[in-house]
């Protein structure tokens, strides 16, 4: 059954007040929201499926889409359907990707907007909606009945400390690294975001041209403009994660040889 996502702006920004939808004032917007939908349903499968959440499962939350039936007639708005485009034959087990997702990004609409942080991706479409909205809706429905709505006007969302370092996961290509004298770095494009430059190790510039021609892995640590890459792996391997006993051992393996002699 069709998950259904209709969506209403009202106020002054561009179009709202002929009751038109402007694509230079709302398609980025909405290329952001679409975005927030598919990283929402990412971590739903990862979640459910763990260290499956790779190959068709992953592909199947990237393949997540919001199609536009119609324009809300006298308003400012749409009418949509929450797809997934799955390969003939073969859907997801269990559980209604469409629905799950959709009804997790409106519980982060409605945190966001309310200071509340939930969803980056979810901040980052509110934040480049258009100035003059001064009232938006929000509704999810399943053959007819409403799953749920959120309804609000002006937005407070999260202040969060711009400087403080976090942890950001990327997947995309590598488009270009960087070799000493110059600056060692790796240049990347995820999916759905523009390029990003990450200060890297030699050892790590050297790791990206063996991966260039495949889709890559890349966990970062982001403080301000600086992202300095942690970890670059093929994406379709699991994340290398050490232990800390792995990791004492490889820093101190030599002076633990000449100990043991």
């Amino acid at each position: 059954m069709a998950v259904e996502l209709k969506i209403k702006w009202e106020g002054t920004a561009p179009g709202l007040e002929e009751k038109r939808l402007s694509l230079a004032a709302f398609g980025g917007p909405l290329n952001l929201l679409l975005a927030a939908l598919r990283r929402i349903a990412t971590n739903i499968v990862t979640e459910v499926f763990e260290e499956k959440a790779r190959g068709r499962f992953a592909d199947e939350a990237k393949r997540l889409d919001i199609e536009i039936g119609e324009l809300v007639k006298g308003s400012s708005g749409f009418d949509g359907t929450i797809t997934v485009a799955t390969v003939p034959y073969d859907t997801l087990p269990l559980f209604d990707l469409a629905l799950s997702a959709g009804t997790q990004l409106l519980e982060a609409l409605d945190a966001e907007r309310q200071g509340i942080a939930k969803s980056t991706g979810v901040r980052n479409y509110l934040r480049s909606l258009p100035i003059g909205i001064i009232r938006q809706t929000y509704l999810l429905h399943r053959n007819g009945t409403t799953v749920k709505e959120v309804s609000f006007g002006e937005a407070e969302l999260p202040d969060l400390p711009v400087d403080l370092p976090h942890i950001v996961e990327y997947f995309g290509d590598i488009i270009g690294v960087g070799f000493e004298p110059g600056r060692l770095e790796v240049k990347m494009k995820p999916e759905m975001v523009p390029a990003v430059t990450l200060a890297a190790t030699s050892d790590q510039v050297d790791s990206a041209l063996g991966l260039r021609h495949t889709k890559v892995r890349a966990v970062t640590v982001v403080q301000g403009n600086l992202h300095r890459l942690l970890i670059l792996q093929d994406a379709a391997s699991p994340l290398n994660h050490s232990t800390r006993e792995a990791a004492i051992f490889e820093r101190w393996n030599g002076a633990l040889a000449r100990l043991a002699k």
